[in-house]
C-alpha cells in the first residue's frame, strides 16, 4: 500500500543562482517550437505529446503504467507513475445505505460574530454521526501494476475532436471476480497548441454489488526530487489545499504547474505532485448500473531561461503563468467570462449599514453610488422578509417594513445607471418550514441551524431547483443582474433518506456539486445575471480561497476573509460618538489596501478580474479616508478589476466623491480602450510590499494599457521603472494619470530596461499608462 505524504509547501523568493544576462520579455518559452502534438501508440506504448510536455503509458495484461512524464528531454518522475489508485469496499448487507429520517436535533448551531476584523462564525457542532443501515468490508487496494486484485483486463482507444482537442482512453474491466461488472475508464486530453495534458477517471458498475470508492489518486505520480520545489499560485489557508501549483527546480526554469479542477475541501495536491480527492472528505456509494466521474486534473509543462531584471529576477514560470497557462485556462478550463457583463465598480452595502438597510437610506445611499460611478449596486442581507428568523434567512419577497416597494427602489437604481444586486442566503426559515413539513426534505439533515434558518439541501435535486428558481424568479421581478449567494451549510452534510448522499461524507462533493449545477441553471435561464459565491457558501465561514472548480460555474469569487480595515464600527453608520482615532484609521485603511493586494497576488493562477476581494472601505470618520489613500484603494483594487467597495457613503465629503468619481471614469475609460482588467503581469518585477516599491502590468497582447506602481512607507524617493512585458520594437508614449505628467516617448526596449523613472512620495502611487505611437 503506497502511503502519501501531506502538503509541505513553500514559496520560491529571489536569491537563488541567476544566469548573469538581461533578456527581453518573450511570450512563454513553454509553447514554442510544438512540432509534435497528439496521441500515439507503437505496440504496448503509448505517446502522449503536448508539444515540451510527453507523458509515456505502457500497457500490460492486466494495469497500465506511466513510465515517464518529460520536458525536454528530462524526466519529473521517480520510477513508474500509477495511472489512479483506489480502495474499494463492499457493503454489509448488499443493499442500498438508507439516509436518517427528519429529527427535530440540530446537527450543527451557527452564529455569527466578528475576529481579527474578519468574519467569524461560532459553530456548536452536536452528534451528526448517524447509524446506517449497511457497514462497509473486504476493503481492496487498486494502484499501478497491483490492479489485478480488482481488474483483469485493461484495453485502450485514441480519438480526436475535431482539430483541436486528441483524447485516449484507458479501460480497466473486471469480468472474472468478485468485482465483475465494474470497470475503469483513465481519460486523457491534451489541446493543440499548449504543453498541457488533461486527465480524468469514470468508473461504472454494471454488476449487482453495492460498492464504496475512497482514497481515489486521479493522478498518482511522483516528481523527483530535482523538481521538488513548489510555488503555490493559490492559496492554501484553513486546512484546504491549492487548486495550481508548480513543481520545478530551484531556478524556476523548467517544471510542470500542477493543477486540480476537484472544488473546495475534497481536493488533495500531494507534495510529490499526485492529485486526488482528499481522504477525509471524500467518498461514493456505486450502485449496479451508476457510474461516478471525477473532476479532471492536469499538468502543465514550461520551460525557459531565470535571469535577472534591473528591479528584480524574471522565471521561466511566471512569464508562463501570466501569458499562456491564463490563455490555456480561458480557452479550454473556464467558460466565457463574465467580463462581457460590465464589471465594477461594485458597491455593496454591508459595512456600516449592515443589516440595517431601508428603501430611505439606501435611496440615499445610490444617488451618491450614482454620482461617484459605481455600475453595480448590491443591496446585501436584510432586504428580505425573514418571516421571523434572523437576517440570515432569505425569502423572494422583501421585508414590507423596510422595502415596501422594492421594484420601486431597483427601478430608482437602474435610472442612476447601475444595475442592481441582491443578497441571496442557503437558509429558509425554521419556523414555516417545520409548520408545513412534507417529505422528502429540502432541507439537509442533521439540521444546520442559523438565526432562525435552516440550511437546505444541495444533494436533492428540488431543493437545488427550489434555490436556483428563487434566483431567476429576483432576477425576473426585480431586474435584479448581480447576485451575492452566501452562508455556510454544505460542509455540515447532509445525509436526509431520500436525497442522493448515501454517506456523509459522500454528501460534501455532492453538495458542492449541486451548488454548481444551481449556477449553471441560473446562467442558461438568465444569462445576463452576475453570479457572485462567497467563500462561505462555497464551505464555512471562513471559507477556502478561489480555485479553477468554481470559476467554471460562477462570474466572481468573493475570496476570504471578509475584512473591516478603516470601516471603524462597522455595522454602524459614521457617528460623533465613535471615539476612534482618525489617524488610526488611516493606517488601517493603509493596511487593508496592502491585505487586498497581498491575497490578490497569492491567486495569480486564476483570471483576478473574477476573484473579489472584500472590500475597499468607502468610510470617513473626521478625515480617515485621505483622498491619497483613496488612490491607494482604487490601484490596489486594480491588481484584479475594481469588483468590491463597501462602507458609509454617507460619510464621504464632496472632496470624497470626486476623487472616486475622477479615478473610476479614468478606470473605465481604459477598460474600454485597452480592456485592462482582462490582464495581469507581475514577472522580472518587485513583489507586493508595503515597505519599498513594487508594480505590475495590466497590458494587452500590444503592450497597450497601465502599469500601476506604489510606493511603500521607505524606499528612495524617486525609483527606476522597468516594464518588461511590453513590445520591445515598439514606440509607446507614458502618460501618468494621477500626477498629469507626460513622460516622454520611449522604445519597448528602453521600457523593458528601466529608462523611465518617477518620482512618489511615501505611500504614494500612479498608474501610467502606455499607448502605442502610431
Amino acid at each position: 500500500m503506497i502511503m502519501r505524504k501531506e502538503n509541505s509547501y513553500r514559496i520560491v523568493l529571489a536569491g537563488m543562482l541567476i544566469i548573469p544576462i538581461l533578456c527581453l520579455f518573450t511570450a512563454c518559452e513553454s509553447n514554442l517550437n510544438q512540432k509534435d502534438w497528439g496521441i500515439k501508440a507503437k505496440g504496448h506504448s503509448i505517446t502522449i505529446k503536448a508539444g515540451i510536455l510527453e507523458r509515456n503509458i505502457e500497457i500490460a495484461k492486466h494495469s497500465a503504467t506511466t513510465s515517464s512524464v518529460i520536458i525536454e528531454g528530462n524526466n519529473l518522475i521517480n520510477n513508474y507513475g500509477y495511472e489512479f489508485s483506489v480502495t474499494l469496499t463492499k457493503a454489509s448487507p448488499d443493499i442500498e445505505p438508507q439516509g436518517i429520517e427528519f429529527s427535530n436535533e440540530a446537527g450543527v448551531e451557527q452564529k455569527e460574530s466578528v475576529k481579527n476584523q474578519t468574519d467569524a462564525l461560532k459553530v456548536d457542532k452536536k452528534n451528526n454521526q448517524a447509524n446506517q443501515n449497511v457497514q462497509w468490508i473486504n476493503a481492496v487496494k487498486a494502484n499501478g501494476e497491483q490492479v489485478n486484485p480488482v481488474f483483469d483486463a485493461v484495453n485502450y482507444s485514441i480519438e480526436k475532436e475535431g482539430e483541436e482537442v486528441h483524447r485516449l482512453t484507458l479501460t480497466y474491466s473486471s469480468n472474472k471476480n468478485e468485482w465483475e461488472g465494474l470497470s475503469a475508464e483513465v481519460i486523457y486530453e491534451t489541446y493543440k497548441g499548449f504543453p498541457a495534458i488533461r486527465k480524468w477517471i469514470r468508473f461504472s458498475n454494471k454488476g449487482k454489488n453495492w460498492i464504496k470508492i475512497e482514497d481515489l489518486v486521479i493522478d498518482d505520480i511522483h516528481l523527483t526530487q530535482s523538481y521538488s520545489v513548489k510555488t503555490l499560485l493559490t492559496p492554501e489557508m484553513r486546512g484546504i489545499d491549492p487548486s495550481i501549483v508548480a513543481f520545478h527546480d530551484p531556478l524556476s526554469s523548467r517544471g510542470v504547474i500542477v493543477t486540480s479542477e476537484v472544488p473546495s475541501k475534497p481536493r488533495k495536491i500531494f507534495e510529490d505532485g499526485g492529485t486526488g480527492y482528499h481522504p477525509d472528505y471524500f467518498e461514493w456509494v456505486l450502485g449496479p448500473s451508476e457510474s461516478f466521474e471525477s473532476e479532471p486534473v492536469f499538468l502543465y509543462g514550461f520551460s525557459g531561461n531565470t535571469y535577472q531584471t534591473t528591479s528584480s529576477i524574471s522565471t521561466a514560470l511566471d512569464r508562463c503563468v501570466e501569458t499562456d497557462f491564463r490563455t490555456f485556462i480561458i480557452k479550454h478550463i473556464l467558460p466565457p467570462t463574465g467580463m462581457k457583463k460590465e464589471p465594477g465598480p461594485v458597491f455593496c452595502t454591508w459595512t456600516n449599514y449592515s443589516a440595517n438597510i431601508n428603501e430611505s437610506n439606501m435611496r440615499e445611499a445610490a444617488d451618491i453610488a450614482s454620482n461617484i460611478g459605481f455600475k453595480y449596486f448590491q443591496l446585501d442581507a436584510g432586504w428580505s422578509d425573514t418571516k421571523g428568523g434572523g437576517w440570515a434567512v432569505s425569502t423572494i419577497n422583501p421585508n414590507s417594513n423596510k422595502f415596501p416597494d422594492l421594484v420601486g427602489i431597483s427601478d430608482y437604481i437602474r435610472s442612476k445607471g447601475m444595475k442592481t444586486g441582491l443578497w441571496y442566503s442557503v437558509f429558509i426559515n425554521e419556523k414555516e418550514t417545520l409548520e408545513n413539513l412534507k417529505e422528502p426534505l429540502l432541507f439537509s439533515l442533521p439540521l444546520i441551524r442559523r438565526s432562525g434558518g435552516l440550511g437546505l439541501s444541495f444533494c436533492f435535486e428540488p431543493s437545488r431547483e427550489k434555490y436556483a428558481n428563487e434566483i431567476i424568479y429576483l432576477h425576473k421581478k426585480y431586474k435584479a443582474d448581480y447576485f451575492k449567494q452566501d452562508l455556510s451549510d454544505v460542509c455540515y452534510g447532509d445525509i436526509a433518506r431520500g436525497h442522493e448522499s448515501r454517506t456523509l461524507k459522500e454528501s460534501y462533493l455532492r453538495g458542492l456539486r449541486g451548488l454548481f449545477a444551481s449556477q449553471d441553471k441560473i446562467h442558461e435561464e438568465a444569462p445576463e445575471a452576475w453570479l457572485q459565491l462567497s467563500h462561505e457558501i462555497y464551505w464555512e465561514t471562513p471559507g477556502p480561497e478561489a480555485d479553477v472548480a468554481v470559476l467554471k460555474h460562477v462570474d466572481s469569487y468573493h475570496a476570504a476573509p471578509n475584512e473591516y480595515w478603516g470601516a471603524g464600527n462597522r455595522s454602524r453608520l459614521v457617528n460623533s460618538d465613535w471615539g476612534l482615532n482618525a489617524d488610526s484609521l488611516k493606517q488601517k485603511l493603509i493596511q487593508g489596501s496592502f491585505r487586498s493586494r497581498k491575497l490578490m497576488y497569492e491567486h495569480r493562477g486564476l483570471p483576478l478580474e473574477r476573484i473579489e476581494i472584500f472590500g475597499a472601505v468607502t468610510t470617513n470618520f473626521e478625515g480617515s479616508l485621505a483622498t491619497s489613500i483613496q488612490d491607494r484603494q482604487v490601484c490596489s483594487w486594480l491588481m484584479g478589476a475594481p469588483l468590491s467597495y463597501s462602507g458609509d457613503l454617507t460619510s464621504l465629503t464632496e472632496e470624497n466623491i470626486e476623487r472616486y468619481k475622477d479615478r473610476f471614469e479614468k478606470l473605465e475609460a481604459l477598460q474600454k480602450k485597452y480592456g485592462i482588467y482582462s490582464y495581469f503581469q507581475y514577472s522580472g518585477v518587485p513583489a507586493p510590499t508595503d515597505e519599498d516599491w513594487h508594480w505590475w502590468g495590466k497590458l494587452n497582447p500590444e503592450g497597450c494599457g497601465v502599469v500601476v506602481v506604489l510606493r511603500g512607507n521607505s524606499g528612495e524617493e524617486s525609483r527606476k521603472i522597468n516594464i518588461p512585458w511590453v513590445v520591445a520594437d515598439k514606440i509607446y508614449q507614458v502618460k501618468g494619470l494621477f500626477l498629469e505628467k507626460d513622460f516622454g516617448i520611449f522604445n519597448g526596449k528602453q521600457l523593458q530596461e528601466g529608462m523611465l523613472t518617477i518620482s512618489l512620495d511615501t505611500y504614494g502611487q500612479e498608474i501610467l499608462e502606455l499607448s502605442d505611437v502610431m
